[in-house]
């Protein structure tokens, strides 16, 4: 073991490679150094222990998402095509992602699970205001639907909510949900 590793990102990528060809659970210290052909001492320079490993993967997709999702200019294209963009984009990367993944979120002890979802709330955030700006350059939507009763921040709860679901439940499409959000705006 001779290889000086030149990035944390080098480790990250293996780390997804041992996910993608042999399984999430096959993902550890041990089978990272070896895969990079270092030392588990030097490994843990980088990485204390297996949890900042994962958060630091999921970091990294998270980022790959928001970085993809910027790129989308909602000034063209009304709120539900660019939901239906969103979520093919946001989709697209789950399925990359190895949704298992996530689930790993859920083995760890409930003040790691704090930071993660710490770290899951600030890129949720980006994506309602990316919502929030699509929709507000809508200019089909009638203002006149907004009320105290109905606010269109609840309608982007509801909005953003739904298509979570839809993602956690591995649906190909969100066209129907796109058919119900056109029937309530316009």
């Amino acid at each position: 073991m001779n290889k000086n590793v030149t990035s944390r990102q080098e480790l990250i990528d293996a780390a997804m490679e041992i996910a993608r060809t042999e399984g999430v659970h096959k993902v550890n210290i041990r089978n990272i150094a070896k895969k990079c052909a270092i030392s588990v001492g030097v490994l843990y320079n980088y990485f204390p222990t297996k949890t900042d490993l994962i958060f630091a993967v999921v970091e990294g997709f998270w980022t790959d998402v928001l970085c993809t999702l910027t790129g989308m200019e909602p000034k063209t294209a009304g709120f539900t095509d660019f939901v239906a963009s969103l979520y093919e984009i946001m989709n697209a990367h789950l399925n990359d992602f190895e949704r298992d993944w996530l689930a790993q979120l859920e083995t760890m002890d409930p003040e790691d699970k704090k930071k993660g979802r710490k770290l899951e709330e600030q890129c949720f955030q980006v994506l309602k205001n990316l919502l929030r700006d699509a929709l507000d350059r809508d200019l089909s939507v009638s203002p006149d639907i907004w009320n105290a009763d109905y606010t269109k921040e609840q309608f982007l709860e509801f909005v953003f909510h739904h298509l979570m679901s839809l993602l956690r439940s591995g649906t190909d499409n969100c066209s129907f949900f796109t058919k119900t959000l056109q029937r309530i705006l316009y």
